[in-house]
């Protein structure tokens, strides 16, 4: 039997499979430094953890509402309230499985066949395949210096067929932060051309030297209600929760709506289990995601350290995330190709540039332990330098 075009059309994700490959390799006793890693080394948060267990001792872990469970949409309204300055309702909001999920069920509502979606390079792997499974057309715009795009570049490829904008900030892969005069225009900009506004917000309080990353509802004067911003976020990153698989939507009743008729007919439901363990984290609050931002940060700068004794490396400073997007190519510019060869050689993994939309570069991790980020660098450092 056929599969379907689409189906044959979608890549596989490469920061999974290269985390399949990692373990893989470990459980056949290789020596192997995972520095390709997209979740936080920490333990999940007390209150999540109380949370889960009050919950299965109940004996009763049944379907929800399929936009979330209220007390789990309140807090998430209080969140938004806390950190963006806008007032939603629960009616704005879904709970849904992951933030990939909340993303997928965005693009499915608001793209239509040929519809084309914006978005900066360097790019998170999953943007292009997303809009793809949508029958819309992914335009990334690569960077003509540096890591971040200027506004002028991103409008120059707003056309009658731009039906949406996606921004990561703090960015994956990069680990850096587009500025408030940035996102002022781009609001204004969608404003002005009736374009969807994503916030892929989902690092948004992984920052690191006093950062602040700036709201774009801040810079619109409309509620919610008649709101082209969307944003996106949830418990993966920021509670260091990535197995539970909460992520949530923020947008305007209507598209919200529809975003939930989506997903009744795809997963009916999260987790209610998930769901309670979020309700806990986001109980507890800031506190915990203050100790993970402190470690992070140490290991951020470590990992600069490191980046610094190479010959040949070009890198900008992650501000946030835990990720870090080095120019390698003037070792070598087939990114694929080096890292292929840094698993094979050396046994460090680490992901190829050319994924998220620029060849020549590595996204290298920094949220695991101190000693494999010095360990494994160095590895690297010794197998290139040496030449």
């Amino acid at each position: 039997m056929e599969l379907s075009k689409i189906s044959a059309s979608i890549g596989q994700s490469a920061t999974l499979k290269l985390n399949e490959l990692a373990n893989n390799l470990k459980k056949q006793g290789k020596d192997i430094i995972h520095l390709g890693g997209g979740e936080p080394e920490f333990d999940i948060p007390s209150m999540a953890a109380q949370e889960t267990i009050k919950k299965i001792n109940s004996k009763r872990v049944k379907y929800t509402g399929t936009s979330g469970i209220v007390e789990l949409k309140e807090k998430v309204c209080e969140y938004t309230k806390e950190n963006y300055g806008i007032n939603v309702k629960p009616e704005n909001i879904v709970i849904s499985s992951g933030a990939k999920q909340s993303i997928y069920n965005f693009l499915f509502c608001a793209i239509n066949p040929q519809d084309q979606v914006i978005f900066p390079a360097p790019y998170w792997v999953s943007y292009t395949e997303m809009v793809k499974m949508v029958y819309g057309e992914p335009v990334p715009v690569k960077p003509s210096k540096g890591l971040l795009c200027s506004f002028e570049e991103i409008e120059s490829h707003v056309n009658d067929k731009t039906k949406a904008i996606m921004l990561n900030t703090p960015n994956n892969p990069s680990g850096l932060i587009y500025g408030a005069e940035f996102i002022r225009k781009i609001v204004k900009l969608c404003e002005e051309r009736n374009i969807f506004l994503l916030m892929d917000d989902i690092y948004n309080k992984l920052v690191f030297d006093s950062e602040i990353v700036p709201s774009a509802f801040s810079f619109s004067s409309r509620d919610i209600n008649n709101s082209n911003i969307v944003s996106i976020n949830g418990v993966s990153k920021t509670f260091s929760m990535t197995g539970f698989r909460i992520g949530w939507s923020v947008a305007s009743k209507n598209l919200t709506s529809a975003m939930t008729r989506v997903q009744a007919q795809i997963t009916s439901c999260p987790s209610e289990l998930s769901q309670v363990a979020a309700l806990g984290a986001l109980s507890e609050g800031d506190a915990f995601t203050r100790r993970m931002v402190k470690e992070l940060e140490e290991k951020r700068d470590t990992l600069v350290a490191e980046f610094k004794k190479f010959k040949k490396l070009k890198f900008e400073k992650p501000q946030g995330t835990f990720y870090s997007f080095a120019d390698f190519s003037a070792y070598e510019k087939n990114s694929q190709k080096l890292s292929a060869e840094l698993i094979e050689k050396i046994g460090i993994v680490t992901v190829p540039g050319a994924e998220f939309g620029m060849d020549g570069h590595l996204r290298i991790s920094f949220c695991g332990k101190k000693e494999d980020i010095v360990r494994g660098v160095n590895k690297i450092r010794e197998h290139l330098d040496k030449a």
